[in-house]
């Protein structure tokens, strides 16, 4: 076991290459990367983040920037179309994902698929991008939206479970609404199950980042800071007890009070509540700890190195603690950073200007065969 273990360390999950087709500013592009540190440099407004995004989706399904799948189509364009190709074991994994506007297409390695759910785990990802500081300062569904991804990507039955708990809470909250009893219990009983899975999931991933988290924030703050995380479950037992005891209340209002749909986390420095107390370079600070944490839960549970990608790396850290997370980024293994300014000469440089990508690599050839109906 420790010797198979060892292999899957030295051959870790990277992506080679991607090709896009009208997705966001990008009309065609193609791009092959490093397996180390990948720099995306460039002037404002040109596509840099719209290529994180891009690697983003193709690891997670889903857009770090719009719930609205639509925005990511070029403007006048009817469709968008993404390919990957993954390097896993000395062997490689074809990835092709198509959007219309209505209809989602996914193939991997062959096989399709209508929903991109399948992509969650297959390249599993960390990202960092000044959105992040509403996980401190925003709202609860901010918080469970970042512990679903989190979870997601390295536990198949977690999201067999969130989506068992939506479909029976939304028909549980339909029968509430008419004021009918009658095969309520059995969307109760359903809910339950799954929202005993959720919660139990979400208080040990919150425990195993709070220990990571602890030695990351120490490190970037120079040892002065302290960072935790507390899990703030609605319900911690007896869940069909407490819709059962709940109906009648809950006919009244029309919607499900308590449950997983109503949980939450709190950020902490010091002992102190992040969101009232820290300053806003603490802030930032605790938020890059909190991605290296998640990247070294996920590194630890998936027992292969995940993607990391940084959108503006260092954006309003001061000088010390932006040189320490420079040098912990060197010790992952994928890396992709976006900045405005020229990189280094020991990266592999991703220049972009206008939608169009320049990199030392020949492109592959154009013909591409579509994502099968």
């Amino acid at each position: 076991m420790r010797r198979l273990l060892q292999t899957r360390l030295l051959l870790p999950v990277y992506l080679k290459s991607l090709y896009l087709k009208n997705f966001r500013n990008f009309a065609e592009a193609e791009v092959q990367f490093s397996e180390r540190l990948n720099v995306i440099y460039g002037d404002n407004a040109q596509g840099k983040t719209n290529l994180l995004e891009a690697i983003y989706f193709v690891s997670t399904g889903k857009s770090f920037r719009t719930q609205s799948l639509s925005d990511l189509l070029l403007k006048g364009e009817t469709f968008c179309y993404l390919e990957a190709i993954l390097v896993q074991d000395c062997g490689t994994q074809s990835i092709k994902i198509f959007y219309d506007g209505t209809s989602k297409r996914l193939q991997i390695n062959g096989a399709s698929y209508t929903t991109f759910y399948p992509l969650l785990g297959t390249l599993p990802m960390v990202l960092s991008t000044p959105y992040d500081m509403e996980l401190i300062a925003g709202t609860p569904g901010e918080r469970r939206k970042f512990l679903n991804i989190h979870l997601a990507q390295s536990d198949p039955l977690y999201v067999h479970h969130l989506a068992s708990f939506w479909r029976a809470m939304k028909q549980r909250n339909c029968l509430l609404k008419a004021r009918q009893a009658q095969s309520i219990e059995c969307w109760e009983a359903q809910m339950a199950q799954s929202a005993e899975y959720l919660v139990k999931k979400r208080k040990e991933v919150v425990e195993e980042l709070t220990v990571h988290l602890l030695t990351q924030g120490s490190t970037l703050s120079s040892q002065k800071e302290k960072h935790q995380l507390t899990f703030l479950p609605s319900l911690t037992s007896n869940y069909l007890n407490v819709y059962r005891k709940n109906r009648l209340r809950e006919m009244e209002l029309g919607f499900t009070l308590r449950g997983p749909h109503r949980d939450d986390i709190t950020f902490s420095i010091n002992d102190s509540l992040a969101r009232m107390f820290a300053s806003e370079g603490q802030k930032k600070t605790m938020i890059a700890a909190l991605k290296l944490a998640e990247w070294e839960r996920l590194f630890n549970t998936v027992q292969d190195k995940p993607l990391m990608g940084f959108d503006d790396l260092s954006l309003s850290l001061d000088d010390t603690r932006a040189s320490l997370l420079h040098k912990r980024v060197r010790d992952l293994g994928q890396v992709f950073i976006t900045t405005p300014h020229t990189p280094e000469k020991d990266v592999f440089p991703i220049y972009i200007e206008k939608g169009a990508i320049t990199c030392a690599y020949t492109p592959l050839p154009k013909e591409r065969l579509p994502v099968s109906p």
